[in-house]
């Protein structure tokens, strides 16, 4: 399970997870955390969120 990032499980979280930011880019990723790939890919958005 990836810890680095939200969990939003529903429409009205990912409204709200957009909405509420106004200064910095919102970036919604979907995918499992049982795929090696998915966990690559949080550890590369991890990895360049501050940036």
């Amino acid at each position: 399970m990836s810890y680095m990032f939200l969990y939003l499980h529903n429409g009205w979280q990912v409204d709200q997870a957009i909405l509420s930011e106004e200064d910095r880019l919102v970036v919604v990723h979907f995918g499992h955390d049982w795929d090696p790939n998915c966990m690559k890919m949080d550890e590369v958005l991890y990895s360049i969120a501050e940036k």
